[in-house]
């Protein structure tokens, strides 16, 4: 898999996310984990929060490790899911 950069350059007209697995609500069972992973074969893309500042998160891939800002997590999220990942519960 290459660079998940090229997931979160794209288009200005981009599908957001109406709920991540880290989001709050009645039915989200998953937004206490810590750590959230996308799998598509080989390649796992996991998200977590950053601890120190809930602007950003960590975003770690088989090859790269990055912080990016929340909405871009959800972007990224979203096109993962809509690429065929699925999430690990």
């Amino acid at each position: 898999m290459d660079s998940f950069n090229i997931f979160i350059m794209g288009s200005k007209r981009e599908k957001y996310p109406e709920k991540c697995p880290w989001d709050l609500g009645p039915k989200q069972h998953l937004s206490e984990k810590g750590k959230w992973t996308l799998r598509l074969g080989e390649a796992c893309v996991s998200f977590s929060k950053n601890k120190l500042d809930k602007n950003y998160f960590h975003v770690i891939s088989n090859e790269n490790e990055e912080q990016i800002l929340a909405f871009r997590a959800r972007l990224l999220y979203q096109k993962l899911l809509d690429k065929g990942f699925r999430l690990i519960e």
